[in-house]
């Protein structure tokens, strides 16, 4: 039986070290984004990509589960600072444009390296760590909503928090594919080589060496 195509890259886009995935030797540069088999049939794969994702639809529920508990967590009058619910509730735009603005331009340019082995290293440690700011960032506004709804005593602070900051943590920080080649032109023409191959790469848990 013929093996499907995002398979057979994967498994020769890079020769891999016990060291998180990264390369060690050999690296296809045709692997790319028409090698993604999709968000929901990577979430089966043993790829770095396939992880980093199942973790991130974990993390993506946290923000559901704040929304649906606050109505019962706002009820706890503690009345240590008391806001109108409109002064509470116009703080959250400007918090979800603060953290547009940031997330946005994360990451930063990385300069070029001409040791593929490091260079493969440094743009997956970046992209991971890039992917983590973001969606640290996007929570948050969703997050902060809890602490002003519960200032002003009213649940409409929390729902305006949810709506503006769930859509920047889905488009922002999930890892889609759009989302990697966002990430992936922002880190420069490294990122261009190993980012899509570091990804499909078959995932190895760090070893500590003795």
């Amino acid at each position: 039986m013929r093996t499907s195509g995002p398979r057979v890259r994967c498994a020769r886009c890079l020769s891999v070290s016990p060291v998180t995935g990264y390369p060690s030797a050999v690296v296809d540069h045709t692997v790319g984004p028409q090698d993604d088999p999709g968000y929901l049939a990577s979430l089966r794969t043993p790829s770095m990509l396939g992880r980093l994702r199942r973790s991130f639809l974990l993390l993506s529920a946290v923000p559901v589960v704040v929304l649906a508990l606050s109505p019962f967590i706002i009820r706890i009058e503690t009345h240590t600072l008391d806001t109108p619910p409109l002064w509470s509730a116009a703080a959250v735009p400007v918090l979800a444009l603060v953290a547009l603005w940031l997330a946005a331009r994360l990451p930063l340019p990385l300069p070029p390296t001409h040791d593929p082995r490091r260079a493969a290293q440094r743009v997956s440690e970046a992209f991971r760590g890039a992917l983590f700011l973001r969606f640290a960032l996007t929570e948050g506004v969703v997050l902060a909503g809890l602490p002003l709804a519960m200032a002003a005593d009213s649940f409409a602070p929390m729902a305006l928090a949810f709506v503006c900051g769930y859509p920047l943590v889905v488009t922002l920080a999930l890892p889609t594919r759009g989302t990697i080649e966002r990430i992936r032109t922002r880190l420069g023409p490294d990122a261009a080589a190993y980012l899509w191959p570091a990804l499909l790469a078959p995932y190895e848990p760090r070893l500590v060496a003795e």
